[in-house]
């Protein structure tokens, strides 16, 4: 699928990364403003090919909705990874065998009193994989080191097949 439009849950690092994305291939792309807000955006998109990008673990409470609206619009998809940082993670920039079982496991790792969610966890570990290096990771602003063509493809090839046919 190479959607029309994109939707990204996430308004920082993640919708800037896509955004990018997005541009370069003529994809509309938005962020939603909080999950709770993607039916709203997509009944207002008139877009046929749509997108969208979610945070898997958060999403939970909109999916009835949002089942409900892919099936009156089957040109709605949806893709709803952990989070854009376990994305990153996911994508072997960042080098580690420990890494590689805690993505494959993350329940056996995650303590739930320390990280209120998931995604608060993977950005916690990404932080703490990337820090002092070029790769350095803040929420908050994207790092344009992952708008490299090298980072683009290496977080691209975690999704392939699934938003993007051809490679930056």
């Amino acid at each position: 699928m190479k959607p029309d439009y994109l939707l990204v849950e996430d308004s920082n690092s993640g919708y800037e990364f896509f955004q990018e994305v997005c541009r370069k291939q003529g994809i509309f792309c938005e962020h939603s403003g909080g999950k709770s807000k993607i039916i709203q955006k997509l009944r207002t998109s008139d877009f046929e090919n749509k997108l969208v990008i979610a945070d898997g673990a958060s999403i939970g409470p909109e999916m009835n909705e949002l089942n409900q609206y892919m099936k009156i619009h089957p040109g709605t998809k949806c893709y709803l990874p952990e989070s854009f940082e376990w994305i990153i993670l996911k994508s072997g920039m960042i080098d580690g065998n420990a890494l590689k079982d805690l993505l494959e496991h993350p329940q056996d790792f995650i303590e739930s009193q320390e990280y209120f969610n998931w995604e608060r966890f993977f950005t916690s570990l990404l932080v703490q994989y990337t820090k002092d290096t070029y790769l350095h990771y803040k929420k908050q602003k994207l790092n344009p080191a992952y708008l490299s063509e090298k980072s683009q493809n290496a977080i691209l090839n975690v999704i392939k097949g699934i938003v993007f046919h051809k490679k930056c």
